[in-house]
């Protein structure tokens, strides 16, 4: 007998209540993951999480008019740079109300407000007509989602017909589920994807494991760790003790994870 996975909405969208404007302001507006071409890559964390937008536009390959779902959209970093590239409007939705706070105040400094707007939403129960989007991405945000085909069910409802879903996530090792331990996140293994994604509604275009690119330089960490100590005390009252500790651990790769995937989706609605 199956049962359905419990809702975590209220506990993610106070972790990113927290997180979410404190990281922009000392860190970067990306919320996600960096790509790295390889070791002697010395870009820094800003300029790779740059890059891993760019391919994620690429995947998702937007034409001019068309509107698109940013389904777990942030602080709207990602959003902001689909728009300046791209002739398209945005929809993005978030659990947390300060990520829909900033991200609005954002978008009327950038003078996007007319193409790019936010709204507090529940990506597993889409408050959209169907048909309603010409394309969609899932950036780091499907991980939060412990009903997973849910999310992807709903994402088919409001897409046209052979519109694009790129997506952008993290998964597990066959034996080895870091997720286990962390309340917030659920992973699967890389296998999982085709077959949840074709059950409900997609055609899988391409599955790129990008998880080599997404190691954080040496160079890079040394310097995530000094704007770390710049700010303890507010990593702290976020994190708490333990995790900053291990964080600032020189001896510990804390952004590595073991079993930890990262993968690169292109799908289209069926």
């Amino acid at each position: 007998m199956s049962t359905t996975p419990e809702s975590n909405n209220d506990g993610v969208a106070e972790l990113y209540d927290e997180f979410s404007e404190f990281h922009a302001r000392v860190n970067d507006s990306n919320l996600h993951l960096g790509y790295w071409e390889d070791e002697r890559d010395t870009s820094s964390f800003q300029e790779a999480t740059a890059r891993l937008t760019g391919l994620m536009i690429n995947r998702l390959a937007p034409e001019s008019g068309q509107r698109v779902l940013d389904i777990g959209c942030g602080i709207g970093q990602p959003a902001f740079t689909l728009a300046d590239e791209c002739e398209v409007d945005i929809v993005g939705i978030t659990v947390s109300p300060r990520q829909v706070e900033h991200a609005t105040a954002r978008a009327r400094e950038l003078d996007v407000g007319h193409r790019v707007r936010f709204e507090r939403a529940d990506a597993q129960h889409l408050p959209y007509e169907d048909c309603s989007f010409d394309g969609a991405w899932l950036f780091e945000s499907l991980i939060h989602m412990p009903d997973k085909p849910r999310a992807l069910r709903e994402a088919a409802r409001v897409l046209r017909p052979g519109a694009r879903l790129a997506v952008a996530d993290m998964f597990h090792e066959p034996g080895k589920d870091w997720s286990t331990i962390h309340p917030l996140v659920t992973a699967v293994e890389l296998a999982a994807y085709t077959p949840m994604l074709e059950g409900e509604g997609f055609r899988v275009v391409e599955i790129e494991d990008v998880t080599p690119h997404i190691f954080v330089p040496d160079s890079v960490r040394v310097a995530l760790r000094t704007k770390m100590l710049e700010h303890r005390e507010e990593w702290v009252r976020i994190a708490g003790e333990t995790v900053v500790e291990a964080m600032l651990d020189p001896e510990v790769n804390t952004f590595y994870t073991p079993g930890l995937g990262y993968v690169l989706i292109t799908a289209e609605r069926r």
